[in-house]
């Protein structure tokens, strides 16, 4: 579900939307909205069908119908799809909420005015100023209404904020390696993308690491204990990253970590300083608690040859590491055919 259209025609579906909305029994908020953009843009047959049967028979949709007609055709979007619809729904809900702070400003300062020209009439005793009771009346009314529809609005872009909260969220959980907090696999691999489409012939080097003997640590001391052994190599990770490199749990015990802007030498650098960090390591058996240190890893690198895709990038850095794997681990490895060292 796609929003790839003019910014003038977007604004029309939205006026249509909101048109819509204040018609239905359900309330203003972003479930409600996405139901009824989608069917003012026309684009949603089975939405609209739906909508139309509803509307003939119950006349006005209600919380529960609204529910279901966005979990039946709405709901499954992508998060960016979900992202822009709900900043949309924010700025009109914005828009709206500066009309109507400007319009019950209006009115009170015009239900003041009367007020003051009643109390006029009243003291010429003037047969006009019981006219003008009604009138008071009805402004006293349409303000009453104009804070309503205020609070409304305001629940509203809470409830929008929220929304937006939890997309971002879930968005962010959908590239986050839960046990280490690092990147996923599915992070890395879009971030490797949009990194490589930006380099051009800038230097770019790329890591790879995995665990030493990491089975035998397994069944040597338990899962448990294996965990905290790669939360600890995620932990180093993160640190070496910090703000300037994206480091990323490429699944199991292996680790990823992408150095734009990043020399050769200065690469080499890094992946040794990990695999220092990673030998102090000293983690207490749960078991025993006995500390255990005689946790190592193996690196491989790589640096970008302009033109070439990222899997072959990965595949270079990849056989590097299994180099390292073949001759003894626990030590850095670049192949003999990448840029020379100065």
């Amino acid at each position: 579900m796609q929003y790839e259209i003019t910014k003038e025609k977007s604004a029309e579906y939205l006026r249509q939307a909101i048109h819509h909305m204040s018609m239905q029994d359900a309330a203003f908020h972003p479930v409600s909205y996405a139901v009824w953009y989608e069917y003012s843009s026309g684009e949603h047959a089975r939405l609209i069908d739906e909508v139309n049967e509803l509307i003939e028979k119950e006349k006005k949709l209600n919380e529960k119908s609204t529910a279901h007609l966005y979990n039946k055709h709405i709901s499954s979007m992508d998060s960016d799809s979900a992202k822009v619809l709900a900043e949309r729904f924010h700025e009109v809900i914005n828009d709206i909420t500066s009309s109507t702070e400007k319009a019950g400003q209006d009115t009170s300062q015009f239900k003041k005015s009367l007020d003051e020209w009643s109390g006029k009439m009243q003291q010429i005793d003037s047969p006009l100023s019981a006219h003008l009771r009604p009138l008071l009346d009805q402004t006293m009314h349409m303000q009453t209404s104009m804070h309503t529809l205020q609070h409304q609005l305001n629940t509203s872009l809470q409830e929008v904020s929220e929304l937006k909260n939890e997309i971002m969220k879930a968005k962010q959980e959908a590239i986050s390696d839960g046990l280490t907090g690092l990147m996923n696999r599915k992070g890395f691999d879009t971030a490797l993308n949009q990194c490589l489409d930006a380099v051009a012939a800038d230097d770019t080097c790329l890591v790879i690491a995995d665990i030493d003997f990491f089975k035998r640590v397994n069944d040597s001391y338990g899962h448990l204990f294996g965990d905290k052994v790669i939360q600890a190599v995620g932990r180093i990770l993160k640190t070496v990253s910090g703000n300037l490199y994206t480091a990323a749990r490429y699944g199991g015990e292996e680790f990823v970590l992408l150095l734009p802007h990043t020399s050769v030498e200065v690469a080499l650098n890094i992946a040794e300083n990990i695999r220092r960090q990673v030998a102090a390591i000293a983690i207490k058996s749960g078991a025993t608690q006995r500390l255990i240190s005689n946790i190592t890893i193996s690196l491989g690198v790589a640096a970008y040859q302009p033109g070439e895709s990222a899997d072959s990038f990965i595949t270079r850095a990849d056989q590097a590491l299994y180099t390292s794997k073949a001759q003894g681990r626990n030590q850095v490895t670049m192949l003999a055919d990448e840029p020379a060292v100065a």
